[in-house]
């Protein structure tokens, strides 16, 4: 799949395989009412996975949408997750143009999480 060909995205996963954790994966799952595949990382540890990459985006001043969109298509809620992270760090760069792209991930995937979390971006 050419998604995975995101060094960004590549660094995020090796972190976040490093800190998985399978019975917190499996509770969190039971959770969400088994809508979603999660590594089992708890949001502190997540977002320490990649603290620095967005540090780095937002002197850049710019959104990686690839990025954004190849962590969004992933399997696990923890990568849509740090869409939301993201997008609430980089939120003074969006622009009205942006919406069209933030609809794409609301209207996908869809669960509250996702919602309360975009909404606070967009709402």
């Amino acid at each position: 799949m050419a998604f995975m060909t995101n060094p960004k995205f590549n660094s995020v996963i090796t972190h976040f395989k490093e800190v998985a954790d399978e019975n917190k994966a499996e509770k969190m799952a039971s959770y969400m009412r088994n809508h979603f595949v999660f590594f089992g990382i708890p949001t502190p540890m997540r977002r320490a996975c990649y603290k620095e990459l967005l540090k780095q985006d937002k002197k850049s001043k710019e959104i990686d949408w690839h990025f954004l969109d190849v962590c969004w298509e992933d399997e696990h809620r923890e990568c849509q997750y740090l869409v939301v992270d993201y997008l609430t760090t980089m939120k003074s760069f969006l622009v009205f143009e942006d919406i069209s792209k933030i609809e794409t991930y609301v209207r996908s995937k869809q669960w509250w999480d996702s919602i309360d979390g975009l909404d606070k971006i967009i709402g």
